[in-house]
């Protein structure tokens, strides 16, 4: 009896560990072949500390083009998509000024960092990175949803070099505290978190893929393809980023002033369709999450004596997706006061 079962053992687990192993192998492969379909559009640039021979090698992605003497730096919001979710917003801006796009560390064609991604060590690894590309300061920065909030400490790190700032439906430091009270738990548990990570280390992540996803479709087509290359390794360093949201949102909590900076606050106001309302949610609820929204993007406003509130009706959140024009518009304005007021 122990005989046959020693053998059937064998004959399940066999085929399973061929299978784990194939989809280990597909994974590892995927990563180097689609890193040479894909390479980086801009320079990979050293970051790495200085005590520490394998750490001198991490490198960032940072693409930019154009010419000026303002260089626009735009930093991506809490996702994997990086200086990707820029495409219809750089080249046009590279049209009147030098503009900077990057990927966080481990994001997209970035290398992962060793250190946590607390705010201050994201403003650090993007000045270390336009230090060593030599792209120099005035920098006017925009900073999408959660990049707001690592604009306004990159501002407060480096005040000298950051001359004018965008925030596009830009994060607040108050407002989980502020939001009323969510009807269903939004925060994935550390089980779902671990398995998400385990799937895109064994492909099963990147093989999902294929299937239909309905959120897909808010992602521009030309970019999809390099979003799905590298969204399993990507993965990581977007966790990460999440497990210090609150923190690093509370970086800047009580810092209420950015002087007398150029600055424009972009605000999304499309409502939410009926037949798009996340489960357990009501309308009632987002209108009046959407009411706290716009008091808190007032409040941003406020952050400089020079500044102006845009609100927008025929946006939502991903507005370079939605209104990449309007957030041209912005920059322009921005760096032309900012040309006036250096005279440069």
């Amino acid at each position: 009896m122990k005989f046959w079962f020693k053998w059937i053992a064998i004959g399940f687990l066999f085929p399973v560990i061929i299978l784990f192993l194939g989809l280990f192998l597909y994974e590892y492969w995927s990563r180097i072949y689609l890193a040479k379909k894909y390479p980086p559009p801009g320079q990979l640039v050293d970051v790495g500390d200085s005590d520490s021979k394998r750490l001198r090698q991490r490198k960032l992605h940072l693409h930019c083009e154009g010419e000026g003497d303002v260089t626009v730096v735009l930093e991506d919001g809490l996702g994997p998509i990086g200086s990707l979710g820029w495409g219809k917003v750089h080249p046009p801006v590279a049209q009147f000024t030098k503009v900077c796009a990057y990927d966080r560390a481990g994001i997209m064609w970035s290398d992962p960092s060793p250190h946590p991604p607390t705010a201050d060590k994201i403003a650090q690894d993007l000045h270390t990175a336009l230090n060593q590309a030599g792209i120099n300061p005035p920098y006017v920065l925009v900073g999408l949803s959660m990049g707001g909030i690592y604009s306004r400490v990159f501002a407060q790190r480096y005040p000298d070099e950051v001359v004018g700032m965008i925030l596009v439906d830009s994060a607040h430091p108050e407002q989980e505290e502020r939001f009323p009270p969510a009807p269903v738990n939004l925060k994935p548990s550390p089980i779902n978190l671990w398995l998400t990570r385990q799937l895109a280390t064994m492909g099963i992540l990147r093989l999902s893929h294929h299937l239909p996803n309905p959120n897909a479709k808010r992602i521009p087509p030309e970019m999809l393809p390099k979003l799905k290359a590298f969204f399993p390794q990507s993965v990581r360093a977007v966790q990460a980023e999440a497990k210090l949201f609150h923190e690093n949102l509370h970086r800047v909590k009580g810092r209420k002033s950015l002087g007398d900076r150029p600055m424009i606050v972009l605000t999304a106001a499309k409502p939410v369709p009926l037949d798009k309302v996340p489960r357990g949610f009501t309308k009632e609820y987002l209108q009046k999450e959407r009411g706290v929204w716009q008091e808190l993007q007032a409040e941003l406003s406020a952050l400089s004596a020079r500044s102006r509130h845009i609100i927008s009706e025929e946006s939502s959140h991903l507005m370079y997706f939605d209104q990449p024009e309007l957030i041209i518009d912005a920059i322009h304005d921005v760096v032309n006061e900012v040309l006036r007021d250096h005279e440069l």
